[in-house]
């Protein structure tokens, strides 16, 4: 018996630690490193039983050819050699009748990881000329986002939230789904931070926070429009800051300016004092004094 340490595979910024008891060559236990720094030997419901999936008697090992009617799930199990002439034939056939382009790739991210995204089927799809497919729906959007605002894609730390005052989790069931960052902003509870949950759903985070403000459906940017009103219409901004580091301030503040907290608050259905008390506290909130923003060992 010997016990392997590893790391989940799947795109999550967590990262968890592995610790896996093998046994004669098979995997017998896996449960999560104590000592990783961040998900403390927890891990998420779905890779508690990756140890089921791998070995699950109907886990596909081999190619299999449809033998029956689409849908009828009769298949028929064939070599790699065979699989991969078939397909290369059928890939050729209609590339020479109708052109690269009739050929569209097209799959999920899957696990998401760096073999299921970036691997060498860009470079094969791209060489017979297939069409290109913008996946854009989901995390390219955000990225995209995140880079026009921030000049990159990089983020905080997220263990630094143990030193804030005022945490807002906005349209997140984070204790839910963020099991692994629910710990970190708890103990900056503890050290007293107060903890701001928006979201149009009462959801189990919600149920934990100091203040649950619950906007109506689709009216998130309505509320933010407000609150950026208050914040520039008292002053709350600093000048040096955003001359320095910000490019197209002056139209933002132009078109948050008839975003008063009472025209927000017929859209969201919130208290225009709840937009403009949660404005001024957002903008006014500082690290705790004399705390470093290192986490703690």
């Amino acid at each position: 018996m010997s016990t392997v340490n590893g790391v989940c595979h799947h795109d999550c910024p967590d990262s968890c630690g592995w610790t896996v008891t093998v046994e004669e060559g098979v995997a017998t236990k896996l449960r999560g490193n104590p000592d990783h720094p961040y998900s403390y030997g927890e891990l998420c419901p779905k890779v508690n039983r990756f140890l089921d999936r791998v070995y699950s008697p109907d886990r596909i090992l081999h190619p299999l050819r449809r033998t029956g009617a689409k849908g009828s799930g009769q298949f028929e199990q064939i070599s790699w050699d065979v699989a991969l002439t078939e397909i290369g034939a059928r890939l050729n056939a209609i590339i020479e009748e109708h052109g690269g382009e009739a050929i569209m790739p097209f799959s999920d991210a899957g696990n998401q990881s760096i073999l299921a995204t970036q691997g060498i089927s860009d470079r094969f799809f791209n060489h017979i000329g297939a069409t290109q497919l913008l996946r854009n729906i989901c995390g390219p959007t955000v990225g995209a986002g995140v880079k026009m605002t921030n000049g990159n894609s990089l983020c905080a730390d997220p263990l630094d939230l143990e030193y804030s005052k005022l945490i807002l989790l906005w349209g997140t069931n984070t204790r839910l789904t963020n099991r692994h960052l629910w710990p970190v902003i708890e103990r900056a509870r503890v050290d007293g931070a107060r903890i701001v949950v928006i979201d149009p759903i009462r959801t189990m985070t919600a149920e934990e926070a100091d203040q649950f403000v619950q906007p109506l459906p689709g009216t998130d940017v309505a509320m933010m429009l407000a609150v950026m009103h208050v914040i520039i219409g008292e002053g709350l901004t600093d000048a040096d800051w955003i001359a320095e580091h910000t490019l197209g301030y002056d139209e933002l503040a132009e078109h948050v300016a008839d975003w008063t907290p009472e025209r927000a608050a017929a859209e969201c259905g919130i208290d225009a004092d709840v937009i403009r008390g949660l404005a001024r506290e957002f903008a006014t909130a500082r690290r705790w004094p004399g705390r470093s923003g290192r986490p703690r060992s």
